[in-house]
C-alpha cells in the first residue's frame, strides 16, 4: 500500500513538472509584422512630405491621432501645419531598435517653418525619435519626441 502511494506521488510530481515546463505561448513569440518599423516611419514621413495627411493616418495609432477619426485628423494636422507654414523638406532614418512588440526609429528631419512674429521662414534640421508598437499585427507610430535641435514653443508663440 505504501509503495502504491509513493508511486502515485511520484507520478503526480512528474506530471506536474512536465506540465509546468512545457513552453508557454508568448505574444512576443509571434511573427513580427511584414513591414519594418523603419519602413512605416519612412512611409509616414513621405506622406507628410507630400502633404497627404489622409495617408499619414494609416501609419499611426489612434492615440497618436488624438483619438480623432481620419477626416478630423486630416483637418486638424493640415490647419496646424498651415498656420506656421511648416513643411517637411527631407528626412533620413538614422537608426532602429526593436524590443519585442515595441520599436524606436531615430530620424533627422529637414523642416521649414515661419516662426510667429516673423516675416521670414526658417529652415533647420531636427532629430526626432518615433516610438512604434504592434497594433492589429502592424507597426504603428504611437509617439514621437524631438531630441536634438528642437523647435521651441517660443518659436511658435505670439
Amino acid at each position: 500500500m505504501r509503495t502504491i502511494a509513493l508511486l502515485a506521488g511520484l507520478l503526480c510530481l512528474f506530471a506536474c513538472v512536465s506540465v509546468s515546463t512545457s513552453p508557454v505561448p508568448s505574444r512576443h513569440a509571434e511573427k513580427p509584422p511584414d513591414t519594418s518599423p523603419a519602413q512605416v516611419v519612412s512611409n509616414y514621413l513621405e506622406a507628410l512630405k507630400n502633404r497627404d495627411f489622409a495617408k499619414t493616418y494609416d501609419f499611426i495609432s489612434s492615440g497618436y491621432a488624438a483619438n480623432l477619426d481620419r477626416k478630423s485628423y486630416e483637418i486638424n494636422i493640415k490647419q496646424g501645419l498651415d498656420k506656421y507654414h511648416w513643411t517637411l523638406l527631407g528626412y533620413q532614418i538614422l537608426g532602429v531598435q526593436i524590443l519585442g512588440d515595441q520599436a524606436f526609429v531615430l530620424t533627422e528631419l529637414e523642416v521649414r517653418f515661419k516662426p510667429a512674429n516673423s516675416e521670414e521662414e526658417t529652415q533647420k534640421k531636427v532629430r526626432v525619435q518615433y516610438g512604434l508598437t504592434v497594433l492589429e499585427k502592424k507597426w504603428k507610430i504611437s509617439q514621437s519626441n524631438c531630441i536634438l535641435n528642437c523647435v521651441s514653443a517660443e518659436d511658435f508663440a505670439g
